[in-house]
């Protein structure tokens, strides 16, 4: 991977260029955003009715070879809803990209599980954020279907499933049961991943203080078969558990959000904008273009979000990259107080 120079490009207000790789390695292509479930925590205007037309889908697929692009990660709304699933998977792998799914369960069969596999998926990843249903339901709906893909899964001894958790305050505690969830189906990795606004725009169960302390500590001293990985979205929590006596280890592109730094999403309109949840939308037809020409990208590329309160105070701020989303999810907007996080406070 080629990185662009990092350079100073204010010193007055702090802003700086972040690095970024000169073309994308992972691109999310959101196939629909029809879905039967209507979780609590969705940020997606349900059932729109729409899906991405299979011609745009497959012609940037066919761009992406060109530059590289290693992964494709299938999104929703619910993907097994989108009529030409199998010919995306298909074509990714047909270029020499590894296509990803994320599945909530909704109609997931043998028979489905079966042709994901004859067309070459690589990871599913099951979304699933309590270890009952009662937890699950703070956030997600369909636990049982969630679980029935688990046992589908591990029957069929499929080695590459991955468990989407999302940590909120409400189901921290439970974090040690969805590992032991994970274990009992041979799950290969459970993905802990950072609460973003939801379809109204609010974020009100980010995770204490006390709570990233806990889960933390759980994370390091676990010891057994199923890989435990912190998403890159959740700068708070690795900036933490990267703390050592000198320095600190969450540090360089990965320290953070990488939204138009390492890749990109095309959405279901079949423009591109910087990742899930920015719902920032521009049309090209070249990636290329979006990728070295793009002006939402380029902003995006300065950082001055940690200039806010209380971010501006926290001794972890030069390792961490926190989500852009929780600003807006329709717009750039001047970084404001980030006062759901409570990491200054450590």
């Amino acid at each position: 991977m080629t990185l662009m120079i990092k350079s100073l490009a204010r010193r007055n207000n702090s802003i700086i260029m972040i690095e970024f790789l000169k073309t994308p390695t992972l691109i999310n292509i959101e196939v629909t955003d029809k879905c039967p479930l209507q979780c609590p925590q969705c940020y997606c205007q349900l059932n729109a009715g729409k899906e991405i037309d299979k011609t745009i889908a497959i012609n940037v697929i066919k761009q992406a070879t060109k530059l590289n692009v290693q992964y494709v990660n299938i999104s929703g709304g619910e993907t097994l809803l989108y009529p030409h699933l199998y010919k995306l998977i298909c074509t990714c792998n047909k270029y020499n990209i590894s296509p990803n799914i994320a599945i909530s369960g909704w109609g997931f069969t043998e028979l489905v599980l079966n042709n994901l596999i004859q067309n070459g998926i690589n990871y599913i990843f099951v979304s699933l954020n309590g270890s009952t249903e009662k937890i699950n339901s703070f956030s997600r709906n369909g636990y049982n279907l969630a679980i029935n893909a688990l046992e589908i899964l591990a029957k069929s001894n499929f080695n590459k499933t991955i468990i989407n958790w999302v940590m909120q305050s409400n189901n921290s505690d439970d974090f040690i049961n969805i590992i032991k969830l994970a274990e009992k189906y041979n799950v290969k990795a459970v993905v802990v991943m950072a609460i973003k606004p939801d379809s109204n725009g609010n974020l009100k169960t980010f995770p204490s203080k006390e709570q990233i302390e806990k889960i933390s500590i759980l994370i390091k001293k676990y010891s057994g078969n199923v890989q435990i990985i912190i998403d890159k979205c959740f700068s708070q929590l690795k900036a933490y558990m990267g703390r050592n006596i000198f320095s600190n280890t969450n540090q360089g592109i990965y320290k953070g959000c990488t939204a138009g730094l390492d890749s990109f999403t095309l959405n279901v309109d079949g423009k591109f904008s910087p990742c899930r949840h920015l719902f920032i939308s521009e049309s090209s037809d070249s990636i290329l273009d979006y990728w070295t020409k793009s002006l939402i990208l380029a902003q995006l590329r300065k950082s001055n979000n940690l200039q806010v309160e209380p971010c501006i105070n926290c001794k972890l701020k030069k390792y961490c990259r926190p989500c852009i989303a929780v600003n807006s999810t329709t717009k750039l907007r001047k970084p404001k107080d980030n006062n759901y996080c409570q990491l200054h406070l450590i």
